[in-house]
């Protein structure tokens, strides 16, 4: 293992002016690759600290990483309610550049689990000489599926009387206590779709699911799995490994990541 830097505050500015509050983890020595690391909805650039730990086995093996607080997450600036798939797309590209002025010619790869790991994908499968290798932990890839068909509050593809009185009022749906949307994601939701675009990627792809609990249904992960020609493996985690999912993504991480090194 090689030696580590201590991690290092610092902050992305995003394509539409927003500070987003970041780390990041560069090993001692010049690295041979970086990663953009992008957590889920609700969540922040810790993860429940298994960024934190995915980024120190990382940095021991040569890799740097970025990772950040979505908008409206952690210690970003932002509204939640302002956040669309477009914006999230915005955001990697943000993250990204940001890593190339850090680490110039240095090939970088992502990392995305939950609501960011359909944008992910999408990004990755548009902008494939941006990205050489992606890792999707538990990817939310159906999001029409997710905000709107698996929502009581929606019939038939319209927003009940109620509830969108409630979303004129105040801006934003609360799905959850710690994450909100608002009218752009959920317009959104019935036009962008990942799932099309998972046969371009290129990147040598790994799909990791199960990693502690989650609203993604497996079939969704292993239709994902099977739409992609890219190199590729899907992992499964269950049972009582789903209450220690941390040491076995991070060892399969970073053996997808640092894989050819």
């Amino acid at each position: 293992m090689r030696t580590v830097d201590t991690p290092s505050r610092t902050t992305v500015r995003a394509h539409d002016g927003l500070r987003l509050a970041a780390t990041l983890a560069t090993p001692a020595q010049a690295p041979s690759r970086a990663v953009l690391m992008l957590h889920g909805e609700g969540a922040s650039r810790d993860h429940d600290g298994f960024f934190p730990r995915l980024a120190k086995e990382l940095a021991g093996h040569g890799v740097a990483s970025l990772r950040f607080d979505l908008p409206g997450h952690g210690e970003s600036e932002g509204r939640q309610e302002e956040l669309s798939l477009s914006a999230l797309l915005n955001v990697i590209s943000a993250g990204l550049a940001s890593l190339r002025e850090h680490f110039p010619g240095t090939p970088t790869a992502l990392a995305a689990t939950g609501l960011t790991g359909g944008v992910a994908a999408g990004y990755a499968a548009r902008k494939g000489d941006e990205v050489s290798r992606l890792v999707l932990v538990n990817p939310l890839i159906d999001y029409k599926e997710h905000f709107v068909d698996a929502q009581p509050t929606w019939t038939g593809d319209f927003l009940d009387e109620p509830t969108g009185r409630a979303l004129l009022a105040d801006g934003r749906l609360q799905l959850s206590p710690t994450f909100a949307v608002g009218r752009a994601m959920l317009n959104e939701v019935f036009w962008l779709q990942p799932r099309g675009v998972l046969g371009g990627l290129t990147a040598p792809t790994l799909i990791v699911h199960g990693a502690g609990p989650t609203d993604v249904p497996l079939e969704s992960s292993r239709a994902a799995a099977a739409a992609l020609t890219c190199p590729n493996r899907l992992v499964e985690i269950s049972g009582p490994q789903r209450e220690y999912w941390q040491a076995p993504v991070i060892r399969e991480a970073t053996d997808w990541i640092t894989a050819g090194d």
